[in-house]
């Protein structure tokens, strides 16, 4: 096989692999990269070397400002398995620079303690991956008659970054449906934890403080096992949950109702790492309602519908007709 200029030589893709322990630095996969061989004098990888940012003209994440010796450098790579490191360079606008060192800073440091507390299974609270996504809502979604019955309408929502400091992969972003929850002037705050890795995460604790200020209306946990530990009262400055585990890819959070006119503080603290800076806060905007162009009412459907009720409903929404216009 021909090698590229910029290919990275054995003693580097031989380090990255050791640095993370040979496990994929996706913390998302996380399998290992090594295995035995049926041969007895030989191992199976299912690894490789990629790069973050590519080694030749036109590959994903380019720069062209690098020199040749800092492509093929380690600072250059990252160690995924060969279905993850096709995976990043198939989707370079989603996987991109930034996230990819993420990725490799968190897989170094997960070996580094592996080191002083080894295991068999890449399922320690070492392995979590967890967020505080928390949004803001000060409009809300309203469902009337003309919106259930009339020509079909939408409305575009936009995230208003408030405090981000990375790219998010896949979060999950909730939209409330009206009618506000509070008095005038309140609004909603969701706080979500969302664990993206692939190990448990076993105690988790987030926060809201209004700096000193008379401000939530009411706290509320979104189920059994996030806990109320401290504030959330109405007329409180500041409110505390807990949530003891928080298994892999799952999802947990609370509501507070608050003044939508003061700023607040967010905190993450995990057994995993610590206080964390993992905290994004977004404004969720509501648009307004706009008619979809062409699209026709309910009762002209209704008239005009297909042949049968399990054909595709010709609004175009990929629904099927009986579970969209004909229902």
């Amino acid at each position: 096989m021909p090698t590229r200029t910029d290919d990275f030589p054995k003693r580097v893709n031989d380090a990255l692999a050791k640095r993370v322990g040979t496990l994929c630095s996706n913390p998302e996969c996380s399998v290992p990269t090594y295995g035995p061989n049926t041969e007895p004098t030989k191992g199976t990888s299912k690894g490789a070397a990629a790069h973050i940012r590519a080694a030749s003209v036109g590959g994903p994440r380019y720069d062209a400002t690098m020199s040749s010796e800092a492509r093929k450098a380690i600072e250059n790579g990252i160690w995924l398995c060969r279905s993850c490191a096709d995976l990043v360079d198939a989707d370079a606008a989603r996987f991109t620079v930034e996230i990819l060192e993420r990725w490799k800073r968190l897989a170094e440091e997960r070996a580094r303690v592996a080191l002083s507390r080894p295991r068999i299974v890449n399922v320690g609270s070492d392995f979590a991956d967890t967020i505080l996504l928390i949004t803001t809502h000060k409009s809300y979604l309203a469902l009337p008659a003309s919106v259930l019955q009339g020509p079909r309408r939408r409305r575009k929502i936009t995230l208003r970054p408030i405090r981000t400091h990375r790219t998010l992969l896949n979060p999950i972003v909730p939209i409330i449906a009206g009618p506000p929850p509070g008095p005038p002037g309140f609004g909603t705050i969701k706080l979500l934890c969302q664990n993206q890795g692939t190990g448990v995460e076993q105690y988790v604790k987030v926060g809201l403080s209004f700096r000193g200020q008379s401000a939530i209306h009411i706290s509320n946990p979104d189920n059994a096992r996030v806990l109320l530990s401290e504030g959330g009262k109405e007329g409180a400055s500041m409110v505390t949950f807990m949530i003891r585990e928080l298994l892999p890819g799952e999802v947990m959070g609370a509501t507070v109702v608050a003044r939508n006119d003061l700023l607040f503080d967010a905190h993450l603290w995990t057994q995993s790492r610590g206080e964390s800076e993992e905290v994004f806060v977004y404004d969720v905007v509501i648009g307004e309602e706009e008619l979809v162009e062409g699209a026709p009412s309910k009762s002209a459907m209704a008239n005009s519908g297909p042949a049968g009720r399990n054909d595709p409903c010709p609004c175009g929404s990929g629904a099927k007709y009986k579970r969209c216009h004909g229902a």
